[in-house]
């Protein structure tokens, strides 16, 4: 029998891949009919127990066919991810919840400003953007926009905001005033300032950064101002998405923010500073995954992530919870108490929340 020609065999995977990728458009074009369907029947976009019953049967399948049920799940969870993701795109745009309105969009031109931009618009807005990094043209039509927009959505850092809070209260805009700071302490008595101005102001923090791909992974947190109506305008951009919606007291916001931003944050940046200076021939997963998460938050503004630490009165006490914790590691190692160590991981398995 003659051997496979190589050239023949590696022809043939070309074709397979081909195949793979034009089932996976059309398996996506079948999913938004899906999504279609759902948003006329009044049902969730995400249906877990249908996601969980497909991937099993993608586990199942391969076993039978002599592949790995990993890949095959792997494979899967991938399409469905893509699938609630065109989803989530179509029922921002069927919704039409900006139809007819116009926002404006401070901070613009950065990261999330542009993030928020983009998603607006998809949602039918008219958005204009104010913001000293763009045109001077776009300046001017963002600034003529703005005290009849419907919308002003400030993405600018916290001190920034209030700034421009209390710059306005001389004659506030007249539609919903919102921020996403990361921080709200040093805009809450510009809020309150606003506000006695008889400006509606709301006030959301989005808990992903502008490079998500998947809302269905995101929460958006909704603080209440002590306006119902200005909140119920901000929730309603975010209604048609399969992100999780979570309402807090607006003092309470940073009180939370202190483990889910500063003690992330100091804690990647610690790992990163503790990391040899030269790079190791040798790699594991552990340390691979977290140099990743490290990298990556030291790559974010320095400017911006000070000011997550330094203006969130909560920080400190995250921040020496951190430092007792290694601590209490490095005392059971240097007294070479084994059972220490092993109540140290026990204690993190019972305050981890990941399953």
């Amino acid at each position: 029998m003659a051997e496979p020609n190589l050239d023949g065999v590696r022809r043939r995977i070309r074709e397979i891949d081909g195949q793979l990728l034009a089932l996976a458009a059309e398996r996506q074009g079948l999913a938004r009919e899906v999504g279609e369907i759902k948003r006329r029947l009044g049902i969730a976009t995400v249906d877990y127990a249908q996601e969980r019953a497909v991937l099993e049967r993608a586990r199942s399948a391969a076993s039978e066919r002599g592949l790995d049920p990993t890949l095959a799940e792997d494979l899967l969870a991938r399409l469905i991810r893509a699938s609630v993701n065109a989803q989530d795109q179509d029922s921002i745009r069927f919704s039409a919840a900006g139809a007819g309105r116009t926002a404006v969009v401070v901070g613009g031109e950065g990261r999330m400003g542009r993030w928020m931009r983009s998603f607006l618009s998809a949602g039918g807005f008219g958005v204009a953007s104010i913001d000293p990094a763009g045109s001077a043209q776009a300046c001017s039509e963002g600034e003529a926009a703005l005290p009849t927009a419907d919308l002003v959505l400030c993405c600018t850092p916290p001190a920034a905001t209030a700034k421009l809070y209390m710059h306005w209260c001389a004659r506030p805009p007249r539609g919903v005033i919102a921020d996403i700071a990361s921080i709200k302490t040093p805009v809450i008595p510009a809020i309150r300032r606003l506000q006695a101005a008889g400006a509606r102001v709301a006030s959301m923090h989005p808990m992903f950064g502008p490079s998500i791909a998947l809302l269905r992974d995101a929460d958006v947190v909704l603080c209440d101002t002590g306006d119902p109506s200005a909140l119920l305008e901000v929730e309603r951009l975010f209604q048609p998405t399969t992100a999780r919606l979570v309402r807090l007291p607006l003092e309470e916001h940073d009180r939370l923010m202190a483990d889910l931003l500063s003690l992330a944050h100091a804690t990647a940046i610690a790992f990163a500073l503790a990391l040899p200076e030269r790079e190791h021939p040798v790699r594991s997963t552990t340390f691979g995954a977290l140099e990743r998460l490290a990298a990556n938050v030291v790559r974010e503004s320095p400017d911006v992530y000070f000011e997550i630490q330094s203006r969130n009165p909560h920080s400190f006490a995250a921040l020496e919870r951190l430092r007792q914790a290694i601590d209490r590691v490095m005392h059971a190692v240097a007294a070479g108490d084994a059972d220490s160590f092993a109540a140290l991981m026990r204690e993190g398995q019972a305050r981890t929340h990941l399953h």
